[in-house]
């Protein structure tokens, strides 16, 4: 490949690779923010042109988020792989008590740190960042050897060393910065690529929205022989994003594996990860059907079953998917889950199985859609009594006055539209909580 390519954050240069272009920076980019315009100090009078992309801390931060990689994801990530007693605890116990306090109060502050949210670590961790940049400083921490995978990176010095940095510039809060430091050390040497979209994030977090972000692939290019016209130096460009976009592929494929180990876990943690992961999903499907030209039906479709399966993800073991777009010869079921949950009224519906239909249709669903789910129900009989019919448009008053009916068999559908959906992520509540109290009140005709 080419000599070097460079990242930089504001006007400082935050990455440089050698004599390769890298795949990661276009996570932070769409294609259209590619600039191609003439160099001013070509040798030889030759029409040379410099290949870069431009874009904005806000614009990026975007990007991540359409990805699934934003603030939220960044946070419940952390969350999941923060390390509670490790260095920083240390720390906090050497500072607790070079201050004479009583062992109640040093068990007390200790007890609050452990409940520190993730969130403040992260925001901590940003402002210290903020700081060095600001400082012009040579190195910011974590993000020196990020995209160096040569050289494992080692917590005790990575610690050490945000400890000096967040005394020099006095900031509050120390052991919650070394908590982030060194939890996310362990991820860059465990996992390095989805610590580099993380702490990337984390940085942009806390910068002003107009900071300007450019990726330069010109030095690249000419390697290449691909900057001598205007033509060829988009083609270079075309040819970067068609295969960094495949390398990214095999990236994401990893990501997945890697969120689907976090989110496996038993407890709160799993529950926090899907819970952050719903805003991310919810927001773009808003985005998806705001224009609605630029993606096809099939994406839209995919974006709301996508953030159904998110949300039923945070029962934990109470509900499993067992498969999405479940075919036989005859039908098509969205989502196939496993009844596990274990409340009085869940358990009396008798029902092994449940069914989810979901519909993100510009109009509203009516009873002929219906009629076809509760024939995917009976099919099944005793083994499926449960029916979930998500319509991100909403029902005709006909198809709400219908679910009655379906009750007579011994069974229940409930009816969910966009603005339930909204409300359960935004409140962070459990859909089974939500189909419990209001949704059951729809289907029984309220």
């Amino acid at each position: 490949m080419g000599y070097d390519t460079y990242l930089e954050i504001g006007d400082k240069c935050t990455f440089m690779w050698r004599k390769h272009a890298s795949e990661l920076p276009r996570m932070l980019f769409s294609f259209d923010s590619l600039q191609i315009k003439r160099k001013e100090d070509c040798e030889d009078g030759n029409n040379q042109y410099a290949v870069k992309f431009c874009s904005t801390v806000e614009k990026s931060l975007e990007v991540l988020s359409t990805s699934g990689l934003g603030w939220s994801a960044a946070v419940s990530a952390y969350a999941t792989i923060r390390v509670q007693r490790g260095q920083a605890s240390g720390a906090l116990m050497a500072d607790l008590h070079s201050k004479g306090l009583a062992w109640t109060q040093v068990q007390e502050e200790l007890e609050r740190f452990r409940n520190g949210s993730p969130e403040l670590d992260l925001l901590q961790l940003g402002a210290l960042m903020k700081k060095q940049m600001d400082a012009d400083s040579d190195s910011i921490i974590l993000l020196e050897d990020l995209a160096d995978y040569e050289t494992p990176p080692h917590a005790f010095s990575d610690v050490f060393r945000a400890y000096e940095e967040a005394d020099k510039y006095s900031l509050d809060l120390k052991c919650e910065i070394l908590r982030a430091v060194e939890s996310l050390t362990y991820l860059k040497r465990d996992a390095p690529l989805l610590a580099w979209p993380l702490i990337i994030c984390i940085l942009l977090k806390i910068l002003p929205g107009d900071t300007p972000i450019e990726f330069d692939l010109s030095d690249d290019a000419a390697e290449f022989s691909m900057t001598d016209t205007k033509e060829d130096a988009r083609s270079y460009a075309a040819e970067y994003w068609e295969d960094s976009g495949k390398a990214l592929a095999g990236t994401a494929q990893s990501l997945a594996r890697l969120f689907g180990v976090l989110s496996s876990f038993d407890g709160a943690l799993s529950e926090e990860y899907w819970a952050a992961r719903s805003v991310e999903l919810l927001d773009r499907l808003h985005k998806l059907n705001e224009d609605p030209g630029s993606y096809t039906t099939k994406m839209r479709g995919d974006a709301l079953e996508g953030l159904v399966e998110s949300l039923l993800r945070m029962e934990g073991a109470g509900l499993t998917v067992i498969e999405k777009n479940f075919r036989t010869t005859e039908e098509e079921i969205d989502l196939l889950l496993s009844n596990n949950l274990r409340e009085p009224f869940w358990a009396s519906q008798g029902s092994p199985l449940m069914l989810i239909e979901c519909k993100n249709w510009k109009k509203k669903v009516g009873v002929p859609e219906l009629r076809v789910f509760e024939s995917k129900l009976r099919d099944r009989g005793a083994l499926c009594r449960i029916g979930i019919f998500v319509s991100l448009s909403g029902f005709a008053k006909t198809f709400l006055e219908r679910l009655k009916t379906f009750q007579a068999d011994g069974g229940i559908i409930f009816a969910v539209d966009g603005d339930d959906l909204a409300q359960i992520v935004n409140s962070k509540q459990k859909m089974t909580d939500w189909l419990r109290e209001s949704g059951l009140k729809r289907a029984l005709g309220g």
